[in-house]
């Protein structure tokens, strides 16, 4: 784990309780950082990638919007994260997020599991998704915790806890273009508290930066899931929830 003293010495600044932000830096989180090169240490596996076609079962028709990310579980190592990811096969992400407030149905997740036959597809008829350039994915393991917090009796200072952290978080996290776990970065809402899910321990699966892979200026794409599906690999339980930068 990176050092956390800048996370320190920030809060210390503040004149915020010590013992209060050692208790906050007891709930780091790790996360699978993957990032595109030039993002990630030279020598860093490839874990995934954005953009070209979607590597799909026989079966399984393409979705009707755009394709952004694979992910390799089996190049996520355990302990990369905290959440129960299945040990291999691929996660693909798609998602239309130039239409994302339109009430439509915007997003899809799809696992493949390993051994299963596939091949590069495109849509095809009367809507073709726009293709974006192929760039591998870097794995980096990172610390995370809130950018956002609500005052509670265990940390009365959340919220300024939440602004140390976003002020400091460059000196401790790597960028990268798609996250695995940890806590989302919230600009406007948290997708795992604030959308109605209902019951469970939702986390987040995937947070992947939107203006890296699609039109617009939307900023952030959260697939959230509750852990016992993901554990069960129910996949279709995920959820997308959109947020923009800002």
């Amino acid at each position: 784990m990176k050092s956390m003293d800048p996370f320190r010495n920030e809060a210390r600044s503040r004149d915020l309780p010590e013992d209060e932000v050692e208790r906050w830096l007891g709930t780091v989180r790790p996360c699978a950082m993957l990032g595109k090169a030039g993002e990630a240490p030279p020598g860093s596996p490839v874990a995934g990638r954005i953009g070209g076609l979607p590597r799909l079962p026989e079966d399984e028709p393409h979705p009707d919007m755009p394709f952004l990310a694979a992910v390799d579980l089996a190049a996520i190592p355990p302990g990369a994260t905290d959440i129960p990811l299945p040990k291999d096969g691929t996660l693909l992400f798609f998602a239309d997020t130039v239409s994302a407030w339109t009430g439509l149905d915007c997003s899809r997740l799809i696992y493949v599991p390993v051994g299963t036959p596939v091949s590069e597809r495109r849509r095809g008829g009367e809507y073709e998704p726009p293709v974006h350039p192929i760039q591998d994915l870097h794995l980096m393991i990172e610390p995370s915790l809130p950018n956002r917090g609500y005052a509670t009796e265990e940390f009365p200072h959340a919220g300024e806890l939440g602004e140390v952290w976003w002020e400091t978080c460059d000196e401790m996290q790597a960028d990268g273009t798609l996250q695995i776990g940890g806590y989302p970065w919230v600009w406007n809402a948290d997708p795992t508290t604030d959308y109605g899910h209902g019951p469970g321990d939702w986390v987040v699966l995937a947070e992947l930066g939107g203006e890296d892979v699609a039109e617009g200026e939307l900023g952030l794409v959260d697939w959230v899931i509750r852990r016992e599906d993901l554990a069960a690999c129910r996949f279709d339980q995920a959820r997308a929830c959109f947020d923009m930068v800002g």
